[in-house]
């Protein structure tokens, strides 16, 4: 299980993960809006897409049989909370991801969820082994300062310019407070503050309020 609050980067860690093993997992995706449907049910689906939904209860043969001469054992799940239905509880898709590692094909599967209900339904597993891999969600100094450089290299690259954001900003100092959710719009306000610098008041360069930065960035984009 990997959980953490939103914009710490999951989705994104997913994403990588399936992209570098993509010839050993499978991926459940959102696409599925049958209100009956388990979690077997789906993953069979998106193995075999013209099979039919039979609600199924236990992993069905053709389905360990695709698994061992593929090797796809990994199932991977983005937001597993979303593909609970309402007549699901949360301890039937722990039962339903159970099923999968216990089968003959001996599976695992990986899912992100913010839902603390199955967060603590996994939590009491005890017939397999697992992990619970948590991220803050926030940024180090050091993780700041190379977010930094890589956003000026990639909009330096993008845009022909030749831009470079102040190694020792204002933020850097409380960069271990600071939610990743909120890094790409202060990163947007420092790159621009820097690009408008000679059309900025002197005074701002003290300033130490984002809404600041932002206001008088945007009087100079557009009046």
């Amino acid at each position: 299980m990997v959980r953490g609050p939103a914009g710490a980067g999951i989705t994104s860690l997913l994403d990588a993960f399936v992209a570098n093993h993509s010839t050993t997992v499978i991926v459940v995706r959102h696409d599925i809006f049958l209100s009956r449907v388990s979690l077997v049910d789906r993953v069979q689906q998106m193995v075999f897409p013209t099979s039919e939904f039979g609600w199924l209860k236990q992993v069905p043969k053709s389905l360990v049989e695709f698994v061992k001469l593929t090797n796809r054992r990994t199932i991977v799940i983005d937001d597993a909370e979303i593909i609970i239905n309402e007549r699901d509880s949360v301890g039937n898709i722990i039962d339903d991801m159970l099923k999968f590692a216990m089968s003959a094909a001996g599976m695992q599967v990986i899912f992100s969820t913010r839902r603390v209900p199955l967060q603590n339904e996994f939590c009491k597993i005890k017939t397999v082994q697992t992990s619970d891999i948590s991220l803050s969600g926030a940024l180090t100094g050091q993780n700041w300062s190379d977010l930094k450089a890589q956003f000026c290299h990639w909009s330096n690259s993008r845009y022909g310019l030749n831009i470079r954001v102040q190694d020792r900003d204002q933020f850097a100092t409380t960069a271990d407070e600071l939610e990743i959710d909120r890094a790409m719009s202060l990163l947007e306000v420092l790159y621009c503050t820097e690009l408008l610098h000679d059309q900025l008041p002197t005074a701002m360069s003290g300033a130490r309020a984002t809404e600041d930065l932002k206001w008088e960035v945007q009087r100079v984009l557009f009046g």
